[in-house]
């Protein structure tokens, strides 16, 4: 029997691929412009925010998967494959196009680089190795519970702390196991399961603001240029990402929690109508969106020689390229999700 879907789930989903696709989108239009002008401010701005994105995914993917029972064989064969398989199928196309349109080697060491290395897959190769590792952290987790989980992250965040300054990793003290993107993962379940103590209309109200602060302070950051293009590992995101995460959470959980309020209306309303069933549809082909959104970006690359589009207004552009790669990696994925035999590489 299939469980029922969780909405905030579905919605946290729907909103971090819409935070890939500005980052990816708005970067571009950033590197295009004089630094610290009107332009690279507002561009480098909605990169900021969409940084949240992968942090998301990660969490989502933690809070599903995390202290629970299963069998080994058919854990991998079913998570890896819903991963590589779709990756498998599209990057071909992503070869050819790279080589054809972007000047990309047609040798073996190019074709590797483009599997490998290059560009968005990176995300790819990581949760494959977070799900190969998956079993074992979540026997950990089954025989630790929450206490268990607040040891690993305690250690997690002490490296994010010192990687924010430059001082990791520490030159003979073995923190690998702590470290990188797994944190995200055991992060989602553990936000997912820990009783906070207060009500979850303080926790709305406290994790809005938290987002809001340390989305400003990730602004003003860039703007001084003290960040990275690629900055996941430090505080900063992390703050955001619970935030965010907590946000939908307890705005989910008070409209169960009261009803007749306004929020809970409001929620009610998205959950029951077209809005809702959007956003389901976008949860479900996130993944393979992931994955194709970005030849609309590459397009508008191609062309730009011709159009001069990342030479242009980003306070008119970005909106519209990152509502047509949206809407086409959506309705992409969605089509091919109703094709037999296609369904299952389409990333859905």
């Amino acid at each position: 029997m299939k469980k029922p879907r969780i909405f905030y789930y579905d919605a946290l989903r729907a909103f971090a691929i819409f935070f890939v696709i500005l980052i990816h989108t708005s970067k571009w239009f950033a590197k295009n412009e004089a630094v610290h002008s009107l332009f690279w401010n507002y561009s480098s701005s909605l990169a900021a925010l969409g940084n949240v994105g992968v942090p998301i995914f990660f969490m989502i993917s933690g809070a599903l998967l995390l202290n629970r029972q299963y069998d080994l064989k058919s854990f991998y064969k079913k998570k890896l494959s819903r991963i590589f398989i779709p990756f498998a199928f599209w990057i071909i196309f992503i070869i050819i196009f790279k080589i054809n349109f972007l000047n990309y080697d047609f040798t073996l060491e190019g074709i590797i680089d483009i599997i490998f290395f290059k560009g968005f897959v990176w995300y790819v190769w990581t949760m494959m190795g977070i799900y190969l590792f998956a079993p074992v952290i979540n026997s950990f987790i089954l025989d630790y519970h929450i206490r268990g989980v607040e040891y690993f992250l305690a250690i997690w965040l002490f490296t994010i702390i010192l990687n924010t300054f430059g001082y990791y990793p520490i030159k003979n003290v073995e923190l690998s196991y702590f470290a990188g993107y797994l944190g995200y993962f055991v992060l989602g379940w553990y936000l997912t399961n820990k009783d906070f103590g207060i009500s979850s209309k303080a926790m709305m109200i406290c994790s809005s603001i938290v987002f809001v602060i340390s989305t400003i302070i990730t602004v003003h950051c860039i703007h001084l240029q003290l960040l990275d293009e690629v900055y996941y590992l430090i505080i900063l995101p992390v703050v955001q990402g619970i935030s965010f995460y907590l946000l939908f959470k307890s705005c989910y959980d008070h409209a169960n929690e009261s009803k007749g309020t306004l929020t809970n209306r409001f929620v009610s309303f998205v959950v029951n109508s077209k809005i809702g069933q959007i956003i389901t549809s976008i949860s479900i082909c996130s993944y393979g969106m992931y994955l194709t959104h970005y030849f609309v970006i590459w397009i508008v690359r191609i062309t730009n020689n011709q159009t001069h589009i990342l030479l242009k207004n980003p306070f008119k552009w970005i909106p519209v390229i990152v509502l047509i790669a949206l809407l086409f990696s959506w309705g992409l994925i969605w089509i091919l999700s109703k094709i037999p035999y296609l369904k299952e590489v389409s990333g859905a």
